[in-house]
């Protein structure tokens, strides 16, 4: 199930906002994969795993990047960041 939008997001500008407690209640609630989306970048979407998000969605901040596969690198260490920091 997907979630957002959690940050402004250049793919739509006028999407409603939604907050990270929304994934928190989800992973609670649901038994479903949770995805966040709308504005993830690599320096905010550790948060967004950290909230309960399984997966992140991503579209410019992949393939507008001038290397795909170092941006790709980059929301992957979103994964481990989360992971690092949970108690």
């Amino acid at each position: 199930v997907a979630f957002g939008s959690f940050f402004p997001s250049p793919t739509k500008p006028d999407a409603a906002r939604a907050g990270p407690e929304l994934l928190a209640r989800a992973r609670r609630e649901l038994s479903l994969p949770t995805v966040a989306i709308g504005g993830i970048s690599p320096e905010n979407g550790a948060a967004m795993v950290r909230a309960g998000a399984d997966m992140l969605a991503i579209i410019s901040g992949v393939f507008a990047a001038p290397d795909v596969t170092v941006a790709a690198r980059a929301y992957s260490h979103c994964f481990t960041t989360a992971e690092e920091s949970q108690p």
